[in-house]
């Protein structure tokens, strides 16, 4: 499905989120807090949008189930005269070494994942003790008055929205199944009940936009092992190649 939406994925997130994703992108890269020379994964990274936005300074890989996503996010850095590291791979199980991260983010992915427990489980096998994970993600309001503002615009005019986007590519299918995963993702309280069973503490959470996205970071506790089992590493420097001992998809 993403394939087919590749070529139409950008414009179908401003339309999604009215042009303010980047300004939430930006938030959740201020909560992410990464420092010099920290190895950062954005994990569902999609087109690129989040690791264009980090900071020279830090290591950053991008990583996605879907290879056409990625190609879109390499044309992108090329425009910008960067080199992007990026890596095709199963959020399930990470083509990465145990500890090979300081920070995850992961923007707009969660709610497309097959098992959410696995992946945050992988997440924490990956980062190293005393990292971060921040997670990005339409929610829906909590507020009864905008929650219902917030269904009657995904209900009726997110699908004329769609309509635009899918012509471009990918007809309007895929397009509703992403509208629709909006309307199934677990509220922000059970995220971050998951994340806390996960291994991870302290964990918080905040709305932005009145609720229309949530923001969680979840803090990997020092004395945490990153578990078992490590893969080949990853993680080299902006400007390198992607990382030798990825796993295709």
């Amino acid at each position: 499905m993403f394939e087919a939406v590749a070529p139409g994925y950008d414009r179908l997130n401003r339309l999604l989120s009215l042009g303010l994703d980047r300004g939430w992108r930006k938030q959740a890269l201020a909560d992410l807090d990464s420092g010099p020379g920290d190895r950062v994964l954005d994990l569902c990274s999609g087109t690129g949008d989040l690791a264009l936005l980090l900071p020279d300074f830090a290591l950053v890989v991008a990583c996605d189930f879907t290879p056409a996503m990625l190609e879109i996010a390499g044309r992108k850095a090329s425009a910008r005269g960067v080199s992007l590291p990026r890596a095709a791979g199963d959020a399930l199980r990470l083509p990465f070494r145990s500890g090979a991260f300081r920070r995850v983010v992961v923007g707009f992915g969660v709610r497309n994942l097959a098992d959410r427990a696995a992946a945050f489980r992988e997440v924490r096998r990956v980062l190293t003790p005393g990292g971060r994970l921040v997670v990005l993600e339409f929610s829906r309001p909590p507020r009864r008055i905008f929650r219902f503002g917030h269904r009657l615009w995904l209900r009726f005019a997110v699908p004329g929205l769609a309509g635009v986007a899918a012509a471009a590519s990918g007809g309007a299918g895929p397009y509703r199944y992403l509208r629709d995963s909006i309307f199934d993702f677990p509220d922000p309280e059970e995220v971050a009940g998951r994340l806390a069973a996960g291994g991870f503490r302290p964990v918080r959470f905040r709305y932005l936009s009145l609720g229309a996205v949530a923001l969680h970071t979840a803090d990997l506790p020092d004395d945490s092992c990153a578990g078992a089992g490590s893969r080949p590493g990853a993680g080299s420097r902006p400007g390198g190649e992607p990382p030798a001992a990825t796993r295709g998809v």
